[in-house]
């Protein structure tokens, strides 16, 4: 049992140090294109690129499960929801949390993004990001970030969009001076035909190198989406469907690592 409890600390550690536990790249359809998502317009853009909730058109409501590895000490569990106005723009919140008893990190967070002109829009949200451990002698901490977005229509067919999240890199321990990493996402998505999406992605941190991240969506009818992807660092490749009822639609997918294997994810979201 000690030996389990290392092994999750470690790899907890691991994708603490890169981005992936407080900064979670949550929503099925995302993790099915590799998370090369922050040209998307979706509700949850409120984790990807808060910018893009600017085009949203009604009011969204979401939940998603993610299972790392399969193991269910490795979950992120989440919930969203965005509020698009006639005249004051869009707001949103959402609150994620990761991991089990023993350790967790939750992040809560409120969004607004608002369109600067018919092809830009900007976006911001603020968080409160906290860790918690079972055992008290590690003790509790929680700190507050931000992110800022950017996006641009180039033209019909041509998104761009940006995305830094932690531009204070704010301290989360005074031992070792931790810090939470800063990261940029820079990224672009080009619609060949009224089916066929496709979207590139780079993805860089102050603790790691660039992660380029590719990633299509094909609607093969109105109802069904195929999807799929790959990121370098590490190799990964990805793959899910959608279905979409109208205002209802689900999302599953699943990401594959060369050594530590699958991890699944599923969303729903209704829009009223």
């Amino acid at each position: 049992m000690r030996f389990v409890s290392i092994f999750l600390f470690a790899i907890c550690s691991s994708l603490l140090l890169s981005g992936q536990t407080h900064n979670p790249q949550l929503g099925a359809r995302a993790a099915a294109m590799s998370n090369a998502a922050v040209t998307n317009v979706d509700e949850w853009a409120i984790h990807h690129n808060q910018a893009a909730l600017a085009y949203l058109k009604k009011p969204t409501a979401a939940i998603s499960y993610q299972n790392r590895f399969l193991l269910n000490e490795l979950s992120t569990k989440a919930v969203a929801f965005a509020l698009p106005t006639e005249n004051a723009g869009t707001f949103g919140v959402s609150v994620s949390q990761f991991g089990y008893s023993q350790y967790n990190e939750t992040k809560a967070g409120i969004a607004y993004a608002r369109q600067l002109g018919k092809r830009i829009s900007a976006g911001v949200r603020l968080n409160y990001y906290h860790i918690g451990f079972q055992e008290s002698y590690y003790g509790n901490t929680g700190v507050l970030t931000a992110e800022i977005g950017m996006l641009a229509k180039v033209t019909d067919d041509l998104t761009i969009g940006a995305h830094l999240y932690n531009p204070s890199y704010a301290k989360i321990a005074d031992y070792n001076d931790e810090r939470i990493p800063v990261i940029l996402r820079i990224g672009a998505g080009y619609e060949f035909s009224e089916k066929l999406t496709a979207n590139v992605e780079v993805q860089k941190d102050l603790n790691n190198d660039p992660n380029v991240k590719i990633g299509a969506e094909y609607k093969v009818v109105d109802m069904l989406y195929l999807r799929g992807g790959l990121s370098t660092n590490h190799f990964e490749n990805s793959f899910g469907f959608g279905l979409n009822f109208g205002d209802f639609s689900i999302d599953l997918a699943s990401s594959y690592h060369y050594i530590l294997g699958y991890s699944p994810q599923a969303s729903m979201h209704y829009a009223f």
